[in-house]
């Protein structure tokens, strides 16, 4: 019987420091399995408590637990409102949007569309408010958009904070390499990459997320991945 209760609460043991070791390898956008996590350990405190009186050393380690809870909060309500800025900058240009048809997509990265009165540079986005390029030729009938799936093209990124990343350019379909990062900034794999602002693209609209991360001796680069979808078959002009 003792032997089956001993081995009953090492399983528990166990299963606890497994729970609480993959906690601690979740990224940001994962914080509902770090509560998970943390709650599950509560109760095992719980259970422990009832076989062994609480010490001193307990008892920091409870203030310890309920200092992570609250950091696991805090890190949840950041995120939502570092999104929100992206919420808000669609309710800036929501007025002046307005929808075309794609007509044909280049194998290089350009986009025809009907023209519904549109200007040379307009911006262009897709149903999902992530940039997809600008207008560069506008005829009577319809317009070219250069997507960023054209390499080549230069604008300024940010992180979800706004804090300047640098320089971004268009490596190949689907991609975009930004170099000479500041070491400092701490980058996740999967951490949105916004439009800093510049001659080329307003500030805060959504361009990808991160998909490679490496250390250089001038600081750290970046391959995000672009976030735009064509699947609808339309796109969204600003005025």
């Amino acid at each position: 019987m003792l032997r089956k209760k001993i081995k009953n609460i090492f399983f528990v043991l166990l299963a606890s420091l497994l729970f609480f070791w993959f906690s601690q390898k979740v990224y940001a956008q994962q914080e509902v399995f770090f509560n998970l996590s943390l709650g599950w350990q509560n109760l095992i405190k719980n259970l422990w408590q009832k076989i062994f009186p609480q010490t001193e050393d307990d008892a920091y380690k409870e203030k310890y637990y309920e200092l992570l809870q609250e950091l696991a909060k805090l890190k949840l309500t950041l995120k939502q409102i570092k999104e929100t800025e992206i919420i808000t900058n669609r309710e800036k240009y929501l007025p002046n949007l307005t929808e075309a048809k794609i007509l044909k997509i280049d194998p290089l990265g350009y986009i025809y569309a009907e023209n519904p009165g549109i200007k040379e540079e307009a911006i262009v986005l897709d149903q999902n408010w992530s940039l997809v390029g600008k207008v560069v030729k506008v005829s009577k009938n319809y317009l070219v958009v250069a997507s960023l799936n054209l390499p080549g093209i230069e604008f300024n990124t940010a992180n979800i904070d706004g804090e300047l990343l640098g320089l971004g350019k268009t490596i190949s379909n689907g991609f975009l390499e930004v170099n000479f990062i500041d070491p400092k900034l701490k980058i996740k794999i999967n951490d949105f990459v916004l439009t800093y602002g510049d001659d080329n693209y307003p500030s805060g609209f959504l361009v990808g997320t991160v998909n490679k991360i490496n250390k250089t001796q001038l600081g750290q680069q970046i391959i995000v991945k672009l976030s735009f979808n064509l699947d609808s078959g339309k796109i969204y002009l600003i005025k």
